[in-house]
């Protein structure tokens, strides 16, 4: 099952973006790594320590030098398009929207160029996807990777974990179905 793949459908589930935004928002984490993490623990199980400082010390360049800044433009263009001032005038505002639309598919393949990064990392892990899934496994080390940010205090961890648990079942449905629509293509009804 393909990290990107994964990722994006995990994402389009009931209350997974506004969980995966609230913790962005929140404790500063990245859902590219987020979203890593889960993966890892469906097909890989518990990541260590090593492994996750691997992911973040890759990713940080990244994620500061390409994602943040589109993702930053992004933001302020909505907020100066509401302002109605400067370039971003009532007869520019298609304009406008345009390029911020543009920026923000730019936004999205950066992303997905960065979940490639991080899933050739894991070439030479032993894959061992099952449908007897733990759900702790995916919750544990996304919590992990929180808990990364230290900045977290007791309060916020705890909301950290409820919508950790929230992203953590729906990232199981959707393994669920990849798996199914796999082995469908590779062994199809007999004809």
């Amino acid at each position: 099952m393909k990290l990107d793949t994964f990722a994006i459908k995990v994402y389009q589930q009931p209350d997974v973006a506004e969980a995966c935004l609230t913790l962005q928002e929140t404790i500063g984490l990245d859902v590219p790594i987020l979203l890593y993490c889960a993966w890892f623990g469906l097909g890989f199980g518990e990541m260590t320590d090593d492994q996750l400082s691997q992911v973040i010390k890759i990713s940080t360049p990244y994620a500061s030098c390409v994602v943040k800044p589109l993702r930053q433009t992004r933001r302020w263009m909505k907020d100066a398009a509401q302002s109605n001032d400067g370039v971003a005038r009532a007869e520019n505002q298609q304009s406008w929207q345009q390029l911020r639309e543009q920026i923000k598919a730019i936004e999205i393949s950066s992303e997905l160029l960065w979940l490639e990064a991080l899933e050739s990392m894991t070439a030479g892990h032993r894959l061992f996807w099952h449908t007897d899934f733990d759900a702790q496994k995916l919750v544990d080390n996304m919590r992990v990777y929180c808990l990364t940010m230290r900045t977290m205090d007791e309060l916020q961890e705890l909301d950290a974990l409820v919508l950790l648990s929230r992203i953590a079942d729906r990232c199981e449905t959707v393994a669920v179905q990849l798996m199914l629509n796999e082995q469908h293509v590779q062994h199809p009804a007999n004809a």
